[in-house]
């Protein structure tokens, strides 16, 4: 399927909306488990080991009527060598350089380390404000070993526990004072955002996509697979729609994930998807469909999202693979594709991006459409005046149709014997709604029922 005459879109990247607080530290110090224990949410993938935590995330919270952003960083530890750790690095320098607020955690068991000293000036030098977190100090006890922490010339060490929260409300309370940031509204225009998820297996370019879309580095780009770990998010506006735009975790049949990060990445990825508006799958069109990548898709429509395929990497099979063919082949191996976009696009030259955009704003404004019963019933009555269903070679009335929610479109038919439909009738009635409503990216759930009681 293709969609013609797509005018050009235009994204522009959107500052955040509430104060942004940066965590900030080296590895393995507990930031990933102060963010979640002040989100009070398991945002962020968590483990022992170090340089779990990748790419910058984002989540918003309240505290006291207040509405701050919330971003977590990997583990800083530049010049180690490897080119991931230096990209995860400077994701925590641009975090530093982006935020009205600075936490810098430290181990507040231990002594300083050289990394520590080497932030703290990082810090002093971005100008931003900041407080010193002082972490793992689990009783009052152990608050005086964080007495060492006075040297590195940030002030006084504020004690938390991450793991057990404690002290986390005081320390939220200091974050106040230092933004001096003012009440928001709750019933704010982010209900209105569409909510779009970039999925599919792992290496198939979605955060080279995520980084293209958002006109800079958001997600961390490496040939490694399974480099994207937690959910990144960045907020774009599409002419006068915001979009919530979300990288995802590569997804891998369940037998083969044996690591518990990836367990939990993976859990992460379906939970971004079971909330979404629109989820974009990327296929690698170099390799064409596979059994997962048909698995991702049936869970975005279980979901009620609305589903985009997009086939990345056609500029490296462009001129030996004909559109059309591709897509027909794909139908011809899932046929359940047919109703939905197939969109050969390159992540890493752009080309193909527009009509996707394009697709993305029309799949979402047909998500949420509402038909009017009278039309619901017009389309019917012409349906089974030139079809009558027939059930073990009995006639069966249908009766009427309404709809009874959007996002997705839910529909409710009536009939003497339902029972007696078969699933080729309803499939029919099905793609004749599609084709007369313009469902085409959308899931269409239809329910046949018997006649009412009196």
């Amino acid at each position: 399927m293709s969609i013609d005459g797509a005018g050009r879109r235009q994204l522009v990247r959107l500052a955040e909306r509430r104060p942004i607080v940066a965590i900030v530290g080296r590895p393995n110090v507990g930031k990933s488990t102060l963010f979640n224990r002040l989100l009070q949410a398991r945002r962020a993938i968590t483990d022992d080991r170090p340089g779990v935590t990748r790419d910058r995330l984002h989540a918003e919270m309240w505290w006291s009527g207040h509405r701050l952003t919330l971003a977590d960083t990997g583990g800083y530890l530049p010049g180690a060598g490897d080119r991931l750790a230096d990209a995860v690095a400077a994701q925590a320098e641009a975090a530093m350089h982006d935020a009205d607020l600075v936490l810098l955690v430290c181990d507040g068991s231990t002594a300083p380390t050289d990394l520590d000293r080497r932030l703290a000036e990082l810090v002093r030098r971005s100008g931003r404000p900041c407080l010193l977190v002082a972490n793992k100090l689990d009783t009052l006890e152990s608050e005086s070993t964080a007495a060492e922490l006075h040297e590195l010339g940030l002030g006084t060490p504020q004690p938390v526990s991450a793991a057990t929260g404690r002290r986390s409300g005081d320390l939220l309370d200091l974050v106040l004072e230092k933004l001096s940031s003012q009440k928001v509204d709750p019933d704010s225009a982010e209900s209105e955002e569409i909510r779009v998820v970039l999925a599919g297996r792992p290496n198939v370019g979605k955060s080279t996509l995520m980084n293209h879309l958002a006109g800079g580095q958001v997600s961390l780009v490496d040939e490694q697979p399974g480099t994207t770990r937690d959910t990144t998010s960045v907020r774009l506006a599409l002419g006068n729609r915001h979009l919530l735009l979300m990288d995802t975790a590569g997804l891998r049949r369940r037998s083969r994930v044996e690591d518990a990060v990836e367990y939990y990445s993976s859990q992460r990825a379906a939970d971004a998807i079971e909330h979404a508006d629109v989820v974009l799958v990327l296929l690698d069109a170099t390799e064409g469909a596979t059994t997962q990548d048909a698995r991702i898709i049936g869970r975005a429509i279980e979901a009620g999202c609305g589903v985009l395929i997009a086939a990345n990497k056609w500029d490296c099979v462009e001129g030996r693979i004909d559109r059309q063919h591709f897509a027909d082949e794909l139908c011809a191996r899932f046929p359940f594709l047919a109703d939905y976009p197939i969109i050969p696009m390159s992540a890493a030259t752009g080309s193909g991006i527009e009509r996707c955009l394009a697709w993305l704003e029309r799949v979402a404004a047909r998500r949420s459409v509402r038909i009017p019963t009278r039309r619901l019933n017009e389309l019917l009555e012409r349906i089974v005046s030139e079809h009558p269903p027939l059930g073990e070679g009995r006639a069966v009335r249908v009766l009427y149709v309404t709809q009874t929610a959007t996002a997705p479109p839910t529909f409710v038919f009536f009939a003497t014997r339902p029972d007696l439909i078969d699933s080729a009738y309803r499939r029919f009635v099905e793609k004749q709604f599609r084709a007369e409503f313009d469902f085409t990216g959308i899931p269409v759930r239809m329910a046949w029922r018997g006649r009412r009681s009196r």
